[in-house]
């Protein structure tokens, strides 16, 4: 089961904050939802390298990494054995 299974958890509401003609800086949003239902909605900035016109690094900086990742960790043993933790 994918995390983002729906148009809504896909949907990223990206908005540019800075650019130059080298590096681009994205505000958006991380949705997903764990086999459960739990929802996770985030947002994220993002920091894009671009050389001869082409993705060269892509870092993400995280609001609350914590949350995301307890969210991941949920999500997968979720998948994994068909079962919410305790």
């Amino acid at each position: 089961m994918p995390l983002q299974p729906t148009q809504a958890e896909q949907q990223m509401e990206p908005r540019i904050v800075a650019a130059t003609d080298r590096e681009v800086v994205v505000l958006w949003r991380q949705r997903g939802r764990s086999p459960n239902g739990e929802r996770l909605d985030t947002p994220v900035l993002g920091l894009y390298q671009v050389r001869d016109g082409k993705l060269a690094r892509a870092q993400m900086f995280y609001f609350d990494p914590v949350t995301v990742n307890d969210f991941l960790g949920r999500a997968r043993h979720q998948m994994q054995t068909g079962t919410t933790p305790r």
